[in-house]
């Protein structure tokens, strides 16, 4: 952006050289401002993204914690160490086969 620097008090021109030059500082005002508009809206575009990511990752611990969970009880299960679930199974059973 090139700015007429050869400004006359006396000269008609100035008032509209003055004018051009405001254009000039304008638009590269403009162009400025969209620039830093864009990072602003990729900024929040990714902050938006970074919170989603964290819920996923929160949703992956509390996904791994309920498998770590049932793999326990299923392993307690299959030892014959949880008595009430056990317990429970064995009376549906024969419940189903008419024998209680």
């Amino acid at each position: 952006m090139e700015l007429d620097t050869q400004l006359n008090a006396s000269d008609r021109s100035t008032r509209e050289t003055i004018s051009e030059n405001f254009q000039k500082i304008q638009a590269a005002y403009n162009d400025f401002q969209n620039q830093i508009d864009a990072v602003s809206d990729r900024l929040d575009k990714l902050d938006a993204e970074k919170a989603t990511h964290d819920d996923v990752e929160e949703l992956r611990g509390e996904m791994y914690q309920i498998r770590d969970n049932w793999n326990d009880r299923a392993s307690h299960i299959a030892l014959g160490t949880d008595i009430e679930t056990t317990k429970a199974v064995v009376e549906q059973i024969l419940q189903e086969k008419g024998l209680i």
